[in-house]
């Protein structure tokens, strides 16, 4: 399995994975050897299975997905994207007494987690399980509080991606029912691309969101981030071992 990721990994494509699903990422230009790259990539879907993985995600520009033919066979469209990015070389200015960084695995933050997400308190810790697989490095300090008059009404999870040259991202923002549609959504945001500057020290912003989330698209477009492609998201769901 490793030779075969690091074998994605040197024809460009970003790999990522956690305890149920390998993520392949294409967002810029094209990999090398793109007939080399489709059948690397339906290799790795007997690999995935036999090592127990649930699902493979592949997501691309839409000129890319028409070039991989074996792969769009097997794979089946499960939404489109829209990619944003921002170079992050001006100075990012918020009060600091805005905010708070919490320790993930902490009752309140699992309680403010699963209330934003409208779940239980179990989806909420087997999804921070998730980010700690993903960014076992980052992930005790992303945990990022929005403050408003003492009462925390957001959330943002800034990181740096891996195997980038110190590309930042935010693995999940949330704003909290009671306080949504005053705004508080690009403030948080702004929160999260602040941190990522100051913080985790990330050279530029990359931002993704469905092509129907007009409010986040607008945030970005507020805060600076300017829109790149449009993005095909893929899925290839593996039969589960007996």
């Amino acid at each position: 399995m490793n030779s075969l990721i690091q074998e994605l990994k040197e024809h460009d494509i970003h790999v990522l994975k956690n305890d149920e699903q390998i993520m392949l990422e294409v967002f810029h230009g094209a990999p090398k050897e793109i007939s080399k790259v489709d059948h690397l990539i339906i290799e790795l879907f007997s690999t995935a299975h036999t090592y127990g993985y649930k699902r493979v995600t592949l997501e691309c520009t839409n000129q890319l997905f028409n070039q991989l033919n074996k792969t769009r066979e097997k794979m089946r469209i499960i939404g489109e994207r829209v990619l944003y990015t921002s170079q992050l070389i001006n100075e990012i200015t918020i009060d600091k007494a805005h905010y708070e960084v919490w320790l993930p695995f902490e009752d309140r933050s699992i309680r403010l987690l699963a209330t934003i997400m409208d779940v239980d308190k179990g989806e909420s810790k087997k999804f921070l399980q998730s980010m700690k697989v993903e960014l076992p490095s980052q992930y005790h300090e992303m945990f990022t509080v929005y403050i408003v008059d003492g009462i925390p009404v957001g959330i943002v999870l800034p990181h740096i991606e891996p195997n980038t040259d110190q590309e930042g991202r935010m693995f999940w923002i949330g704003v909290h029912p009671n306080y949504k549609g005053i705004g508080y959504g690009a403030l948080l945001h702004k929160l999260g691309l602040y941190r990522l500057q100051i913080d985790f020290h990330a050279k530029t912003y990359v931002g993704i969101t469905t092509i129907k989330n007009k409010p986040m698209k607008n945030v970005m477009l507020s805060n600076g981030c300017n829109q790149l492609n449009t993005l095909v998201l893929l899925e290839y769901r593996l039969k589960t071992k007996m």
